[in-house]
């Protein structure tokens, strides 16, 4: 199940040419439907045609589609045992991959360049609601610090770049992604996706008791993908800051509460418990984001509707 995409700014993408990295995964390949929707002429680069760590590869890329507009999505991401196990490697290929996009942008005369971050470039210090003049307070924590602090070179890097070479940019930042075709992988996956499969799997089960770790009190943010490709779309069309910019809903979830959505959605009636041994994490996390209303964009997918669309394309899809 996934909803029907409304165009954005139909005469600036009618007829142009733009490559989406990472465009055959969970954001990108919803990213390029957006574009697509929109009347841009896309293409949506998945690793196996081109391996963005290698110059020939991404010159290659801008030899063969001729961009005027980048959306570089792609990363070398994992879960935070793979963020444990691969701290240089992901800094190295994150941070060279968006170099080399950059660069290679820069000499193909590509007119503007949208790089996707994350709010793993925050530091844990970063007072709440967490605002883009905090980044820099502190270094980015936790097993995804290696990922964030090659994103946060990133950003300075398309600030650079338009300084001196004049490429327009704009750097969002993007919240906790959720909805249809994420991943729901046991070991991978983020905690709303996790929850879906866990509570799903009780149903079809007849478990009486679902058991998660932690209290349940801390808070996150959850952006759902639709909204997450409509804001690169807004910004791609709108925004010509290189700044970097929060875009998420700016509202504060508990665990618990979203387990309680997730269980209502997936017809679970059991018993929820708590294993207050686990270890809970950060206790609070969301985003101020006025600054993304400048070109446009506000958050519109409720969260206990992006959630039953979820469950619905994970029973069908994954649960079979």
């Amino acid at each position: 199940m996934t909803r029907q995409l409304q165009p954005i700014d139909p005469d600036f993408y009618g007829g142009r040419k733009v490559v989406v990295t990472g465009g055959t995964g969970f954001l990108g390949a919803r990213t390029a439907s957006q574009l697509e929707a929109s009347g841009a002429v896309v293409a949506a680069i998945g690793s196996k045609a081109f391996d963005l760590t290698e110059q020939v590869d991404v010159r290659r890329l801008y030899e063969q589609h001729e961009p005027s507009l980048v959306v570089h999505a792609a990363g070398a991401i994992g879960g935070i045992g793979a963020n444990v196990a691969n701290p240089g490697r992901f800094i190295y290929a994150n941070a060279l991959m968006g170099l080399l996009m950059l660069e290679e942008a820069r000499l193909a005369g590509v007119e503007k360049f949208v790089l996707i971050s994350t709010t793993c470039t925050y530091p844990n210090s970063a007072p709440l609601p967490m605002r883009e003049e905090s980044l820099w307070d502190g270094k980015p924590a936790g097993a995804t610090g290696p990922y964030g602090i090659a994103k946060r070179m990133l950003h300075e890097a398309s600030i650079g770049y338009e300084s001196q070479y004049g490429i327009d940019s704009a750097t969002l930042m993007l919240s906790n992604l959720y909805g249809p075709g994420d991943h729901f992988d046991e070991e991978t996956s983020h905690v709303l996706a996790a929850l879906v499969r866990r509570f799903v799997e009780a149903v079809a089960n007849g478990a009486e008791t679902v058991t998660n770790w932690g209290t349940g009190s801390p808070t996150r943010e959850f952006l759902h993908v639709d909204d997450a490709a409509r804001a690169i779309a807004l910004a791609g069309s709108r925004h010509n800051d290189p700044a970097p910019v929060n875009v998420g809903t700016g509202i504060e979830t508990s665990i618990k509460e979203l387990a309680e959505l997730i269980a209502d959605a997936a017809g679970y009636t059991g018993a929820i418990e708590w294993d207050t041994s686990k270890p809970d994490g950060q206790a609070r996390r969301y985003l101020d984001v006025e600054k993304a209303r400048a070109f446009g964009f506000a958050a519109e997918v409720p969260l206990a509707e992006g959630i039953a669309e979820t469950v619905a394309w994970y029973r069908e899809h994954v649960a079979g």
